[in-house]
Formats: C-alpha cells, structure tokens, sequence
C-alpha cells in the first residue's frame, strides 16, 4: 500500500510501490489453489490428527520444502501454498516457523485466512506457547512508527427542533468530510471519525429515533459536526442516549477487524468489450464518502472459498464527474471491474444485476489528497485499468480544482484502441479543457494500420519528455498506476530524469 509522509509536512511525498507480486506459473492461479483444494481434500499433512502445536514444533518446519505459520492461533501447513502465493516465496518466508499474524494483518487484513488455507490447517499453538513474531518493518514512505500519537478526540452534542447534532472535537487541522463514516439503524448509531492512521468512535443508542439521513460538516480547526434528523420533530431530546461497545474508542485504523456492510447493485454497464462500470449503493442508514486515492475490499464466496479483493473507487464520468447526487452524499460508489480470464473475482462481480448484493469494506489507504492544491504541474503515467487510480485526481484537479490552472498530463498505456477505457470520454475532456488537459496513447499491440498515435511499451524518451516539462515548475507531482513491473520502470526512469521521491507517488494496482 503506498504512503505518503505525515500530514504535518503534506507538501512533502514518498512514493512505496508496495510489496511486489511475482509473475505465477501457469496453473497456480487462485482458482487454480481453489480446484487443488477440493480435488485434494487435505493439504495439512496431517490428515485428520490436528495437533496441538508448541512452539518449538513449530520453529523447526521453516524450510521451502516445510513451512509451517501461525496465524491468529492457527498453525497452517504452506508448503503446498507457496508456488500459488503471489507475494512470491520470499514474502512467505519471513514468517516460516514463526507467528505471523502481524506480517498477514499488515498486507491481508481484509483476506480471511481460514476460509484461504482452510485445507492446509495442522492445528492450533497450545495455549502455553508463545511463538516469536515477525516484525513488520515500516515500507518506504509509510508513516513513520515515531510519529506523535494524536491528542484523544472529545466529543458533544446539542439539538435544534429538527436536528440533533454529535461534535467530536480532532484538534487535526487536515481533517475532511470524507475521513467520518456513519452507520444509523434502529437501535444503534456509529461514528468512525478517521485521525491520521487512528480511529475514533461514538457510539450510542440514541434516546429517541433519528432518520437515516445525516451531513457532515467539518471546520478549519478540525471539529466535525454530524447532524442527524429526528424522526419526531420538535421532540426534546433530554440527554444523547446510552454509550456502546466502541464508544470513545480510539484505536489504531488497523487493529479493529475489517467491517463489511452489503451494498446493492444500481447498474452494471460495459465501459470496453472486458471491463464493465458498477454503481453500487449503500446500505440504509450509511453514509461513507471515499477519500482520492484511496480503496476498498470485496469479498464473496467463490467454489466454497471466502475470496477478497482491493478495488479502486472511481467516479459516473470524466466529463459530469459529481452528476450522481448520491454519491456525492456518500450513499453510492462506483467500480470499474475488469473481467480477467480464469480470475477468481471479477467474473463474479462483471456477470452481477441490478439488486445483487455485494459485501464492501471500509476504506483503506493515505493518499493525501491535499497534495493536488500544492502541486504546479500533474503528469499521471497509467497501465490498463491503472487508469482507475487516476479517474478522480483528474477530475479533482480540473473541475473542484479548477482555478490553480496548472498542467494535467496523463500517458495512457494499452494493448490496443478496444482496450482504452473510456476513450470518448477522454477525447471530450481535452476539448473542455485544451489549455489543462492533454492525453497521449500508447498502444503495444495493435494491429489496425489507421492508428496514427504512439505504438511500443513505456521507454526512457516518454518519462524523459513528461519529466523535463515538469521540472521547470516548482512543484511537480508524478504518479503512477499499472502492475507492479510498469510502476517499477517507470519510477526508476522518473528518478534517473531527476525527480524525487518527495516528487512522486505510486499507487498499487487495485483490480
């Protein structure tokens, strides 16, 4: 997952490609591990005998050829597992004979492991062992584990006739409306108010019922304001309501368990011959605006297995980017799926209908998308549906940003003229805004002779052009999105042309 560097400097950036996938064998796709599993019943070695593991057992399978882990008290047999891994067998080794539910937490919070490796389970470590960890070191870019803890929030209350309205004091001056997710049901409201890489709650059984519409409002010095509608106007409201589980938790953003609400399928539209355009909307009661930048999960049993995947969240249109009122009040999102061949996910979610249901996560992520009021000049390298990183700086930079005028450059890369992704919406765009905005195509394998634009893979004289405009301005920002060899090249082209890293950002391919 990428970084950017804490919020007390936002005009500085480092960029972290994220931890790379290996090129798999073919036949060791994850519907591959999928068929291996329910052809071979058992992958544990251990048969129906599960153990009761100690410690020191378990330190002594750390081999390629025998590698036992520990997962949240679960010891699994990864042997068999290795050559499907796409972290690669490295990644897998760090925690060989050891506890790695840190390492699985920092990378998979969101995959659950039991459903993944429910084949391989040896057996549990006894309750007296206490296996050595992995320590989870801090990627490049990511916030430094020394950063100061952020002041413990407050929170307050007061009514009008029509509304009643919860204050939590942040004391974060770059606190925004998307960083508040509320949950309102019958019995129950919940606030998550996002600090930094913490989480703070309310969470309340309200004296008196409240509609499931909210707004959220937020000030310079970083108080947020949710205004919740009483059902029953001009109702006195004595005093907030009963505390909760979580409320006035303040915990780290990663140490909770990944929350999953059901979304319902709006549309399902085709954007390419392979990639489709999914409007989603939220379950009653929730209100949940994805910050730029930033992604979520999905999950759903496939063949009897709990599969999850990361999604970037992008917007109706390039050209009418906040037509859907909805979405704008965070009760609708969009995804733009690509239907991989033989993928385990996105045939499901491609072939979905109106009112299917979708099970989503919170949100993940840190961009800070602050960056793009600083910047002068924006180039945006993109590969394939890389390009869905890129979907809402442009037009967060051309429409809500509309008045810095500086450049906004994006080199897009594919295999062909059907494999463009939203290629009339694209062309629209630089007649809308033909002193801002430019497009420049890169196609590797298209075969139509009428093609008059670029043919080849990324090389040095595309970064280098894109790198020497960009240097005359004083604060370049250079962002890349494809799998993670493309971003590897082109990063390192970008630096050998003189950018930093405080000049560029890597997003991790989300689908």
């Amino acid at each position: 997952m990428n970084k950017l560097m804490p919020s007390s400097t936002p005009s500085k950036m480092e960029s972290f490609t994220g931890r790379k996938k290996v090129l798999l064998a073919p036949g060791h796709s994850l519907m591959d591990w999928i068929r291996l599993g329910r052809s071979e019943g058992d992958l544990s070695g251990v048969g129906n005998n599960k153990l009761q593991v100690t410690a020191a057992e378990l330190a002594m399978h750390n081999t390629q050829k025998d590698i036992w882990m520990c997962i949240r008290g679960k010891v699994y047999n990864l042997t068999p597992y290795l050559d499907y891994h796409p972290g690669g067998v490295e990644e897998l080794m760090r925690a060989a004979g050891k506890d790695g539910t840190d390492l699985f937490d920092e990378i998979h919070n969101w995959v659950n492991a039991e459903s993944m490796l429910e084949k391989c389970f040896v057996g549990t470590l006894s309750d007296s062992a206490k296996a050595p960890g992995v320590s989870v070191a801090r990627p490049r870019g990511s916030i430094s584990s020394s950063k100061p803890i952020p002041q413990n929030p407050t929170q307050d209350w007061y009514q009008n006739d029509k509304e009643v309205v919860i204050a939590i004091y942040t004391r974060w001056k770059e606190m925004k409306q998307e960083f508040v997710i509320v949950d309102i049901s019958a019995t129950e409201i919940m606030v998550e108010t996002l600090i930094k890489d913490f989480s703070y709650f309310v969470h309340i059984h309200p004296i008196c019922p409240v509609t499931d519409n909210c707004r959220v409002e937020v000030t310079a010095n970083g108080k947020v304001e949710v205004f919740f509608e009483k059902a029953n106007v001009k109702e006195n409201w004595n005093y907030l309501g009963t505390s909760l589980k979580f409320n006035d938790a303040f915990i780290k953003s990663k140490c909770g368990d990944c929350k999953y609400r059901q979304w319902t399928v709006v549309s399902n539209q085709g954007v390419t011959h392979d990639t489709r355009l999914i409007c989603l909307k939220a379950p009653a009661g929730c209100r949940m605006i994805v910050p730029i930048g930033y992604h979520l999960h999905i999950r759903a049993d496939i063949s009897g297995m709990e599969i999850g995947r990361s999604f970037t969240v992008v917007l109706p249109s390039l050209t009418k980017p906040f037509s859907d009122a909805d979405a704008l009040k965070g009760k609708s999102l969009y995804l733009m799926v690509k239907n991989y061949p033989g993928g385990a996910l996105s045939p499901w979610l491609c072939s979905l209908k109106s009112g299917d249901k979708v099970d989503m996560s919170n949100f993940d992520g840190d961009f800070d998308f602050s960056v793009l009021e600083k910047t002068t000049y924006l180039t945006m390298f993109a590969a394939g549906t890389g390009f869905t990183s890129m979907i809402r700086l442009i037009a967060h930079a051309l429409f809500t940003l509309k008045d810095k005028k500086y450049p906004v450059k994006l080199m897009f890369f594919n295999k062909a003229q059907k494999d463009i992704l939203w290629s009339d919406q694209l062309q629209e765009l630089e007649k809308m805004f033909p002193s801002r905005f430019s497009v420049t195509h890169v196609l590797s394998q298209e075969t139509d002779l009428s093609w008059k634009g670029l043919r080849g893979r990324v090389s040095g004289d595309h970064v280098k052009k894109c790198v020497l405009e960009m240097k005359t301005t004083p604060n370049p920002l250079f962002c890349i999105c494809g799998q993670w060899a493309y971003n590897d090249v082109v990063e390192s082209l970008a630096k050998l042309n003189g950018l930093t890293e405080e000049n560029i950002y890597v997003f991790t391919q989300r689908i």
